[in-house]
C-alpha cells in the first residue's frame, strides 16, 4: 500500500514537470525566432547608407519588432531592437537586442 502512495506521488510529480518543460521549450522556440528577426534587422541595416538607416517597425513570423536609431559618430548608428509576441496565456513577452552598425 506504501509502495503505491509513493508511486502515485512520483508519477503526479512527473506529470507536473513535463507539463512545465513543455511550456519552456515554446518559450524556447519563440525567444530563438526573436532573436533571428532581430539579427536579420541588424544585418539589413549594415548593408545600407547611413542616411538610410532610420527608426521603423515591422510585424513578421509572428512577432511585432520596433527599431530605434542614434547617431553615435559620422559612420556609426546604435539600434534598439525591441521585438515582442504573445506567449501562452496570451500575455506578452518581449526581448531587447542592441548593436552597432557601422555605416
Amino acid at each position: 500500500m506504501i509502495a503505491i502512495v509513493v508511486l502515485s506521488i512520483g508519477v503526479l510529480g512527473l506529470a507536473g514537470t513535463s507539463a512545465m518543460v513543455s511550456r519552456m521549450i515554446g518559450g524556447a522556440a519563440q525567444q530563438t525566432i526573436a532573436a533571428n528577426v532581430a539579427a536579420s534587422r541588424f544585418e539589413r541595416m549594415r548593408s545600407r547608407q547611413c542616411s538610410a538607416i532610420t527608426n521603423g517597425s515591422a510585424t513578421l513570423r509572428g512577432t511585432t519588432e520596433t527599431w530605434t536609431v542614434s547617431t553615435v559618430g559620422t559612420a556609426l548608428k546604435f539600434v534598439v531592437d525591441t521585438v515582442a509576441w504573445r506567449g501562452a496565456g496570451k500575455s506578452t513577452s518581449r526581448l531587447v537586442f542592441q548593436s552597432y552598425v557601422k555605416c
